[in-house]
């Protein structure tokens, strides 16, 4: 019986994410003419870290400059930069998507996404003995050579979270660049990426300094509050649900009793709470038609995330909320 409802529970998630593709997409919804803010000829991208230490305490105060590739993040109580989607400098050879972030202290921790076409990361793979991080210095010097997932914090299908080895603080602190490289159990070819130290190190002077400044600014009551709408209740609300609805009731539901106790799972609810009406203002702000792209946004994720959490598919409901948040902030010129 079980197995009947699951089968009958992802015949009706299929549906209903198949359905979601005869939709237009948010991001084309959006303005296609605008031109992004000012930022000192720099584009702004990345993803606010989370509290180190005080996940249970949301900041008020938040910032972000983009620095080249890299992103510098500051909010009234952190500071830290990011960099996403880095592809391997022979992507032919290698798939795999890699961003960090590197918070004041200059710990640093990467995520890893496979390929659904190319390359696969499998826990059976990311665990094997013979796959390894190796992190090099702008000579070829080996700083660290460690089992890939010596230090793995969260496996969600084919993505990781890796904290880096202790030994890659001095290359972040003192080297121009800094040499990642993968080596996957079975794969001929390595993964190779090679990060701008120099430009991080730019942008987390940059955060450190406004983390500083927007701590001021908040005791100075001058920074807008995280209460507000959300994005999955604005979208249930666009097409006439209430708050006490199934997906809302699911996500909800997932949130408090799936997400908060997995490791990690307190950093991306802050993450959430963190940029849900900031994204909301800028789509309000940047869309042609609001209502569209968070009927879009709805038909995309939210409904399908909803039903993927209430039938136990935790995983694929994680990775729908990810997508979402990514694509939204991608849309509205920012990224997470």
């Amino acid at each position: 019986m079980l197995t009947q409802t699951r089968r009958r529970a992802l015949g009706l998630l299929i549906a209903a994410i198949a359905g979601a593709r005869t939709i237009t997409t948010f991001p084309h919804a959006m303005a296609q003419d605008e031109e992004p803010a000012e930022t000192n000829g720099e584009e702004p991208s990345g993803e606010e870290l989370p509290p180190t230490g005080a996940e249970s305490s949301l900041p008020d105060c938040f910032d972000t400059k983009g620095f080249g590739p890299w992103t510098g993040q500051a909010s009234d109580v952190t500071a830290g930069v990011v960099r996403n989607d880095v592809h391997a400098l022979d992507p032919e050879a290698c798939t795999v998507l890699l961003s960090i972030e590197v918070s004041s202290e200059l710990d640093a921790r990467i995520f890893l996404e496979g390929s659904e076409s190319g390359t696969a990361l499998p826990e059976t793979v990311l665990r094997h003995p013979d796959s390894r991080l190796i992190a090099k210095g702008p000579d070829g010097a080996v700083a660290a050579n460690v089992p890939l997932c010596g230090n793995c914090t969260d496996i969600y299908d084919n993505t990781v979270s890796i904290v880096l080895p202790l030994a890659t603080a001095p290359l972040l602190r003192e080297k121009d660049s800094m040499e990642i490289v993968l080596h996957l159990a079975d794969s001929p070819k390595e993964c190779h990426y090679k990060l701008d130290c120099a430009t991080m190190r730019k942008a987390l002077d940059w955060a450190l300094a406004r983390r500083d400044e927007l701590a001021t600014e908040r005791d100075n009551q001058k920074c807008a509050s995280t209460e507000g709408c959300f994005i999955t209740t604005a979208c249930c609300e666009i097409v006439g649900l209430g708050d006490d609805c199934f997906e809302l009731r699911a996500l909800r539901r997932y949130r408090d009793e799936v997400l908060a106790n997995r490791p990690g799972g307190a950093a991306e609810i802050a993450r959430y709470y963190a940029f849900a009406p900031r994204l909301l203002a800028r789509l309000g702000a940047n869309a042609a038609d609001p209502e569209a792209a968070l009927r879009s946004i709805y038909a995309c994720y939210v409904l399908p995330a909803a039903l993927a959490a209430r039938f136990g598919f935790d995983a694929l409901a994680f990775r729908l909320y990810r997508r979402m948040l990514t694509a939204m902030s991608r849309a509205a010129r920012t990224r997470i």
